[in-house]
C-alpha cells in the first residue's frame, strides 16, 4: 500500500505543477457582453479571439476516500473510510462555449481494513469505471458538473475473520451510480472535487452468515486532476 500511495502523490505533486505552470502562462481572454472567460479546452490565435474545439482528449487522476452507507454497512462496520484512486482516458465534446459532455473510462482500486473487537477485514476492489459527465463552464474559469458512472467490471477480493476463523471471498459484482462535482478550470488543465454514489449488492455470497443479499451502497469523495492535450 505505501508504494500505492507514493505513487498516487507523485501524480498529484506532477500535476499541481502542470497547473501552476499553466497559470504562469495565461492569454488575455476577449469577452464580450455575453461571454465567460475562456473555458477548459479552448485554443487561442494572437488576435486574441477564442475558437472552440469541437473534440479534445487527456488523462484524469484522482485519490480520496470512500465508505459504504446504510443499515448494512453498520452492521459489518463500513462506515470508517478507506482509500479509493483512479487514472484513466478522458474525452470532451464541447456543445459551445458553456456547456460539454466528458465521457471516460477509469481503473480504479479501493482498499479498506477494519478491526473490531473479534471481527476483521481486508477489503480489496478493482474496476473498470465509464463516467459520462455533463459540464457547465459558469463564471470566470468555475464550472459544475453532473452524470452517471456505470462499472461493468468490478473485482472485490476480501479476507475477512470472525471469532479466530479466516475466511475469504471474491466477487464480481457490476456497480451504477451518480456524480456531482465542482471545480475550475485553466486552459489545458484542471482540478475538480467529486462526490460518487453508487449501489451494488453481494446476492450471490453468504460470508460468516451476514452477507447473502445484503445491499450496500459505496459513497467516494476524491479530488481529481485532468490534463487535455
Amino acid at each position: 500500500m505505501k508504494i500505492k500511495h507514493l505513487f498516487f502523490a507523485a501524480s498529484l505533486i506532477a500535476c499541481a505543477t502542470a497547473a501552476f505552470a499553466e497559470g504562469s502562462r495565461e492569454i488575455p481572454v476577449n469577452r464580450g457582453a455575453n461571454e465567460t472567460a475562456v473555458s477548459f479546452g479552448y485554443s487561442a490565435e494572437s488576435n486574441s479571439q477564442f475558437y472552440p474545439r469541437w473534440f479534445t482528449a487527456g488523462v484524469r487522476v484522482s485519490g480520496g476516500f470512500f465508505s459504504f452507507t446504510g443499515k448494512e454497512a453498520d452492521y459489518v462496520g463500513w462506515k470508517h473510510p478507506g482509500s479509493a484512486v483512479d487514472v484513466g482516458p478522458v474525452f470532451r465534446f464541447r456543445l459551445n462555449r458553456i456547456f460539454e459532455i466528458d465521457p471516460a473510462i477509469s481503473f480504479a482500486y479501493r482498499y479498506h481494513k477494519y478491526n473490531r473487537d473479534e471481527y476483521s477485514l481486508k477489503f480489496q476492489e478493482y474496476l473498470i469505471q465509464i463516467p459520462v459527465v455533463a459540464r457547465a463552464n459558469v463564471y470566470d474559469g468555475f464550472f459544475v458538473g453532473a452524470g452517471i458512472q456505470l462499472s461493468p467490471i468490478v473485482y472485490s477480493k476480501n479476507k475477512a475473520t470472525s471469532y479466530g476463523f479466516p475466511t475469504e471471498f471474491n466477487s464480481s459484482n457490476p456497480e451504477f451510480g451518480g456524480i456531482f462535482e465542482l471545480g475550475y478550470a485553466f486552459t489545458h488543465f484542471a482540478i475538480d472535487a467529486r462526490l460518487y454514489a453508487a449501489a451494488t449488492d453481494y446476492s450471490d455470497n453468504d460470508i460468516i452468515g451476514v452477507w447473502k443479499g445484503l445491499t450496500y451502497r459505496p459513497l467516494v469523495v476524491s479530488l481529481g486532476a485532468t490534463y487535455l492535450f
